[in-house]
C-alpha cells in the first residue's frame, strides 16, 4: 500500500485483508498500520466534516472519540499513529466540551510536540472565570511544554517529581497561581492525517484566549521545575547507579522529606513504624543498633561504616528523630553490639555542630574519660555532668537536645580513648601543654581529683609526651581557683556558677561576661586541635590542589579526553560558583550540564560516589579531587 492508503487504489488483495480487519473487530494487535490509518481516515471526516452539516453525525462525535480512544490503545505503538490519534482525541475534547474542562482532571499522552488544545482550553477558561490554576494542571502545562527541558531526574523518577512539583506548587501558591487575560485569541487547528481535507483545519474560538503565550507564568513554572529537579538530583544519580533500588534504605534517605510520607519502600515503611515511640517521646530513648538494622535487611551490618551511619542519620532527620553518636557531627561512629541514643529533633534542626557544640562533646568526652577511670561512674558523677550541661549557656535548643544524647550514649557505651596516639604525635609541645592543662580543669571541676582520676591523667599525659611532674603542678593550679558557697539550709533551683565568672559591684551580683567569652574562647580553641582525635581513622592532610592538564595518557576511566580534561579542571579547588563554570565551558564550546553529568557518572562508576556535590555553588569531593591530580 501506498504511504497514503486509498480503497479504490488497493491491491484486490490487500482490499480483502483490510475487510477481514474490519469484521473481525478492528482489534487484531499486528494488523497492517495502513489499515488502521485507512480506517481512521474515515473516523476524522465523520467527526470534522459530516458533523458541521450532519446532526446524526454530530450526535456520532461522543462515539467516534470513544472508538479513537480503544484503537489508541491497541496501536499507540505507532509513533505516527499515536501523534494523529492522541492530537484528534484532544481537538474533539476541546471543540466539542459541554462544561468548564479545568473542572475535570487533565489529559494527554506524551511525547507533545505542542501544547494540547485541552489545556490551552482549559487555561483560557480559568483566565476567564478568574479561577486560580491548580497544581495538577500547573504540572500538564509544563510537562507539555515544548520549549521546556526537563532534566534527568525528572524523567528518570517521574512519579517522584510530579508529587514534589505539586507540593512545592501549592506551598508557594497556595489555591493556585492568578492567570491574566491577555489579547492573543485562541485558535484551535488541526492537520488531519486524511489527504483528503487537503490542509490543516481550523475550529473558531472567539471567546477565550491563549495564556500559554505569556512569559511570567511559564517562567515562573520552569523556575519551579528546576528547583524540585536539584531536589531529586542526589535520588536520581542513585538509581542509575543502582537499578531496581527504588524502595531501599540508601535510596529513600536521598528523597526530599515531603516525599517520604508516601514513599512505598518496605524498609523505610518499617523502620517509620519502629521509630513512632521516639517521635512521640521527650525523652532520649536507648536502642541497641542490632535492633534497628533488623528493620533494615539491605543494609549489609558487617561493612556498617561511616557512609551507612551518615545515611540512617540522614533519613533518622528527615522524619523527626536525631541519632547519637551521629558521624555528621563528629568522628564517633556506632558499632554492631552497641547502642545507640535515638531522640526528638525540630523539623530545621542543624546538620553539621557549631564550634561551641564541637568543643561541648570534646569536654565531655574528656570529664567521662576521668570520671571512666576505675570502671565505672558514680551516680553522683554522673549528676556533676548533667549539671556541667547547663552552663552551656551559648548553645541553641537543638543542640543541648542533642548533647545531652551523646552524654547518655558517652555514659553507657564509652568508646575509650583508643587510637588516638598517632594524632597527638602531630600536635606541637606547646598544643599539648594547653590541652593537658584544659583536661586537669575538668577533672578538678568537683573540687577534687580521685586517684583513679589521677591514672587516667597519667595516661592521656603519657600520650601527650608530657612530664608526669607537671600533672600536679597543673592540678595545684585548677585547685586553687575560686569555687561558689552556697549555705546548705536553702534550697535553690537551678545551678551554680564559677565565681571566677561573677563581678560584685555595689548594686548587684552580674555575670563577667569578658571572662565567660575568655572561657568560651579557650574552650573552642582547645576542640580545634581535639576534634579529629577520637577516631580509628588516620587523618586526610587537604593539601592546595594545583591546576592540572590531562594529556591524552590521562583519560580518566569512562570519559572522552575533552571531558577529562575538564574534571582535572574542577579539581583546580574546592568550590566553583556556577557563573565561573558556564564561562570555562562557552570558551571551550562545551555544554555544562551535560559534561556535569558525564563526570559524576564516571566518577560513580570509579569512586562509588558523586565527584561534586550541589548546583551553585558546586562543591568538589576533596579525596577524588587529590586521586586525579596524583
Amino acid at each position: 500500500m501506498d504511504y497514503w492508503p486509498s480503497f479504490s487504489d488497493m491491491h484486490p488483495a490487500s482490499r480483502a485483508a483490510y475487510l477481514e480487519w474490519l469484521v473481525t473487530g478492528k482489534k487484531d494487535p499486528n494488523a497492517y498500520i495502513g489499515y488502521v490509518f485507512l480506517y481512521f481516515y474515515g473516523l476524522e471526516r465523520r467527526a470534522l466534516a459530516d458533523a458541521k452539516v450532519s446532526y446524526v453525525a454530530q450526535a456520532e462525535v461522543g462515539a467516534i472519540r470513544t472508538e479513537a480512544k480503544r484503537l489508541l490503545s491497541i496501536y499507540g505503538g505507532n509513533g505516527s499513529f499515536l501523534g494523529y490519534v492522541s492530537r484528534f482525541i484532544d481537538i474533539l475534547q476541546s471543540s466539542n466540551a459541554t462544561e468548564r474542562l479545568y473542572k475535570i482532571p487533565p489529559t494527554y499522552n506524551l511525547p507533545c510536540y505542542d501544547i494540547p488544545l485541552s489545556i490551552k482550553v482549559a487555561l483560557g477558561q480559568m483566565a476567564a472565570d478568574a479561577v486560580p490554576l491548580p497544581a495538577e494542571w500547573a504540572f500538564s502545562w509544563i510537562e507539555t511544554d515544548p520549549m521546556t527541558s526537563l532534566r534527568t531526574p525528572a524523567q528518570r523518577c517521574k512519579d517522584e517529581f510530579k508529587k514534589l512539583f505539586q507540593i512545592r506548587y501549592t506551598e508557594k501558591f497556595g489555591e493556585g497561581y492568578k492567570l491574566k487575560l491577555n489579547k492573543t485569541k485562541l485558535n484551535m487547528s488541526y492537520r488531519p492525517a486524511s489527504p483528503s481535507f487537503g490542509a490543516q483545519i481550523t475550529i473558531p474560538c472567539n471567546d477565550l484566549y491563549d495564556v500559554t503565550v505569556l512569559k511570567e507564568p511559564i517562567s515562573t513554572l520552569r523556575e519551579l521545575t528546576e528547583s524540585c529537579t536539584n531536589e531529586l538530583d542526589a535520588y536520581s544519580r542513585y538509581l542509575g547507579r543502582n537499578a531496581g533500588t527504588k524502595d531501599s534504605l540508601a535510596a529513600t534517605a536521598l528523597l526530599p522529606q515531603s516525599l517520604l510520607g508516601g514513599h512505598g519502600g518496605k524498609e523505610f515503611q518499617n523502620l517509620f513504624g519502629g521509630l513512632k515511640g521516639v517521635m512521640t517521646s521527650d525523652t532520649p530513648i536507648q536502642v541497641g543498633l542490632d535492633k534497628l538494622l533488623q528493620h533494615i535487611p539491605s543494609v549489609n551490618r558487617d561493612s556498617f561504616g561511616k557512609r551507612e551511619t551518615m545515611a540512617l542519620a540522614q533519613l533518622l532527620a528527615k522524619v523527626g528523630v536525631g541519632m547519637e553518636p551521629d558521624a555528621r557531627f563528629g568522628n564517633l561512629l556506632p558499632k554492631p553490639g552497641q547502642e545507640i541514643v535515638l531522640f526528638k529533633i525540630q523539623d530545621k534542626s542543624p546538620s553539621s555542630p557549631s564550634k561551641e557544640y564541637a568543643a561541648a562533646t570534646i569536654l565531655l568526652h574528656l570529664a567521662i574519660a576521668v570520671a571512666n577511670a576505675d570502671g565505672s561512674i558514680a551516680p553522683e558523677e554522673e549528676h556533676h555532668l548533667e549539671e556541667h550541661l547547663e552552663t552551656w549557656l551559648h548553645l541553641s535548643p537543638d543542640e543541648r537536645i542533642r548533647l545531652k544524647a551523646h552524654t547518655q550514649w558517652l555514659l553507657t557505651s564509652f568508646p575509650g580513648l583508643n587510637g588516638i596516639k598517632k594524632r597527638l604525635e602531630l600536635l606541637n609541645p606547646s598544643q599539648k601543654e594547653s590541652i593537658g592543662k584544659f583536661i586537669v580543669s575538668v577533672a578538678q571541676a568537683d573540687g577534687y581529683i580521685d586517684p583513679t582520676e589521677i591514672k587516667i591523667l597519667n595516661k592521656i599525659y603519657e600520650l601527650l609526651g608530657l612530664d608526669a611532674r607537671n600533672l600536679y603542678s597543673h592540678a595545684h593550679s585548677a585547685a586553687v581557683e575560686p569555687v561558689t558557697v552556697q549555705v546548705a539550709d536553702i534550697v535553690k533551683q537551678g545551678y551554680a556558677i564559677p565565681m571566677s565568672y561573677v563581678r560584685k559591684p555595689a548594686e548587684g551580683v552580674f555575670l563577667d561576661m569578658s571572662s565567660v567569652e575568655a572561657k568560651l574562647a579557650e574552650t573552642v580553641a582547645v576542640s580545634a586541635l581535639l576534634n579529629n582525635i577520637f577516631t580509628d581513622d588516620e587523618p586526610v592532610a587537604v593539601q592546595p590542589i594545583p591546576v592540572q592538564e590531562f594529556t591524552d595518557s590521562a583519560v580518566f576511566p569512562g570519559l572522552d579526553a575533552e571531558t577529562s580534561a575538564f574534571m582535572r579542571t574542577l579539581a583546580a579547588k574546592l568550590m566553583w560558583a556556577r557563573k565561573e563554570l558556564e564561562s570555562l565551558a562557552a570558551e571551550k564550546n562545551l555544554m555544562l550540564d551535560g559534561m556535569l553529568d558525564s563526570i559524576n557518572d564516571a566518577s560513580f562508576d570509579h569512586f562509588g560516589g558523586p565527584f561534586f556535590e550541589g548546583d551553585d555553588p558546586i562543591e568538589i569531593n576533596t579525596e577524588y579531587a587529590k586521586e586525579i591530580v596524583t
